[in-house]
């Protein structure tokens, strides 16, 4: 199945930081590395730097490095059962593997699974790779595989939005049959979701632990090139796993650990403490530019979206001429260019323009959203601006603390829509979410939804975020056709009637009711060592796989 179809400052140093980290072990390699060039000049001559420099002197300073990989992230790491929460990071990290997994293109592949098909309309069959193993040695059959999967389906919400609870997962042989209690188009996208869904693990040993992430450290219930040695919710300590279905992995450790302050992140790899910085802000690249040590990388792809969600439960926001009027007010554009250093591609429509069912609904107008709000009796004040029966326009926008690229995009927007007369007042929250389950708290919120990186497939995300009820649901939308909509793509196998289908649900979501638009389109950014220089940046977030650092 493809999806894409069609083109449309310094820090403290930290204590207690990664072993084999730090200026000794960078200061080891570039002597090393001289060592090497010196060698290397006596047969090749002095040839002048070219694009593929950055990337051979990477790849010798590595070679005379520990072999060692520090991450400095913003995010923490929940757990490590994926009947809980959090533990999409394992699939980020090398960890954890699953049947099927969407590549660079955008395309559903094989994984742990050789095939899976379709065979009628409730029955899929998977055909396992030979000669998989769990890190524990336990091997990777039909058996184990229908376990996990059965698991997950009892007890996991996140595989629930995929698959009716109803479903049956056996083992045929070496074959495993998932049978879905009606038509089910969402199996493909499923089986290769970045998220805690379906991921194939070690059913006994996560039933083992009873719940307690410290008891699977070690357990080797994974089954990808590296295995956790060491957890808590701000550091993950992985060694290769050895016998590994695609060989031996090259690193020989890998530590992440989370740091929530970003120059804290950028100085440790500045130091050689870390060798990559991730969620890097989009003043990063100015800040950066010039420092030959430090490598700003993007992927190809923008397929994380920084959707603004309007509250519809309670405020403003509850009238729709005054939702038209704010997402009229922001010029997404102006966005891209003028806060994005590269790393936003401007949003014409809620979906990136590769998607074949992309439609470009957003419009920036300032005249419109002036207009709309004189028609709904908003009036500027002297400051510009406006009050309606006493009240300020006001707009408390929510951002994520752990994403600085969600309070770029407010910054951004606060000096736009103020020109229509909106006053943003931005809620930099560490827990965002927690701050929108309050009705009272919020007008406004820009989240970054990473869904279409993962699993580059539009229902899923469409669930949680628009039905009525939604996991993800915060802004309180409850629409009758969008639910409708939602209930007809679960079944819908014909890609031309799915993107139809779409097509009229972004009509309501964004044109006739502006429940929700994407302020930008985010490629992935990571700022890197010269160690790591050639580092390919994934667009789906595999940040990590058997092949890194080859």
């Amino acid at each position: 199945m493809r999806v894409l179809t069609r083109r449309r400052p310094s820090a403290a140093r930290l204590s207690d930081h990664a072993p084999g980290t730090g200026r000794q072990r960078r200061s080891r390699a570039a002597a090393a590395l001289a060592g090497l060039l010196a060698v290397a000049l006596v047969f090749t001559g002095c040839a002048g730097e070219n694009d593929g420099g950055a990337a051979s002197s990477a790849r010798a300073l590595r070679a005379a490095g520990d072999g060692t990989l520090t991450i400095y992230n913003s995010y923490k790491i929940a757990g490590l059962d994926p009947i809980g929460t959090g533990t999409n990071w394992l699939f980020d990290w090398g960890v954890a593997e699953n049947l099927l997994q969407i590549t660079e293109t955008g395309e559903v592949a094989p994984w742990l699974a050789e095939s899976v098909v379709r065979d009628g309309d409730t029955r899929w069959v998977a055909t396992l790779r030979k000669g998989v193993t769990f890190q524990n040695g336990k091997p990777v059959d039909a058996p184990a595989v229908a376990a996990a999967l059965s698991r997950q389906i009892a007890r996991s919400a996140a595989a629930r939005v995929y698959l009716d609870q109803a479903t049956t997962v056996t083992a045929d042989g070496e074959k495993v049959v998932i049978t879905t209690p009606a038509p089910n188009a969402m199996v493909p996208a499923a089986l290769a979701a970045r998220d805690n869904s379906l991921q194939i693990y070690d059913v006994a040993a996560m039933d083992a632990a009873g719940g307690d992430s410290a008891k699977i450290v070690g357990a080797g219930a994974y089954s990808g090139p590296y295995a956790i040695t060491a957890w808590t919710p701000d550091n993950l300590v992985l060694a290769p796993y050895q016998k590994h279905w695609e060989g031996t992995p090259p690193l020989k450790g890998i530590t992440v650990r989370v740091v929530p302050d970003e120059q804290a992140r950028l100085a440790g790899v500045r130091s050689g403490e870390a060798d990559m910085a991730f969620y890097p802000s989009t003043s990063a690249k100015l800040e950066l530019k010039g420092d030959k040590d430090m490598h700003v990388l993007s992927s190809e792809l923008a397929l994380q979206s920084l959707l603004v969600e309007m509250n519809l439960k309670a405020g403003i926001f509850t009238d729709t001429a005054v939702r038209k009027a704010f997402t009229a007010a922001i010029d997404y554009r102006g966005i891209a260019a003028d806060v994005g250093n590269g790393q936003f591609a401007a949003a014409t429509g809620l979906y990136p323009p590769t998607m074949s069912f992309a439609v470009d609904s957003q419009v920036h107008d300032l005249n419109e959203a002036k207009r709309l709000l004189d028609t709904a009796g908003w009036v500027p004040g002297g400051d510009g601006i406006r009050s309606k029966d006493g009240r300020r326009l006001v707009v408390r926008f929510v951002t994520q603390a752990q994403g600085p690229e969600t309070n770029d995009v407010a910054i951004a927007m606060q000096d736009q829509v103020a020109r229509a007369g909106f006053e943003l007042r931005i809620d930099n929250a560490e827990d965002s979410a927690a701050v929108k389950k309050d009705p009272g708290a919020w007008e406004s919120s820009v989240a970054l939804s990473g869904s279409l990186s993962g699993t580059a497939d539009p229902i899923q995300p469409y669930l949680v975020r628009w039905t009525t009820g939604g996991s993800s649901n915060a802004q309180g939308v409850a629409n009758p056709e969008i639910d409708a909509i939602g209930a007809q793509l679960r079944g819908e196998f014909d890609t031309a009637r799915r993107d139809a289908l779409l097509e009229r649900a972004q009509q309501i979501l964004v044109r006739e009711q502006a429940y929700v638009v994407a302020g930008t389109f985010k490629y992935f950014t990571v700022v890197t060592g010269p160690e790591w220089a050639d580092y390919r940046v994934s667009s789906v977030r595999r940040h990590l796989t058997s092949q890194t650092g080859k």
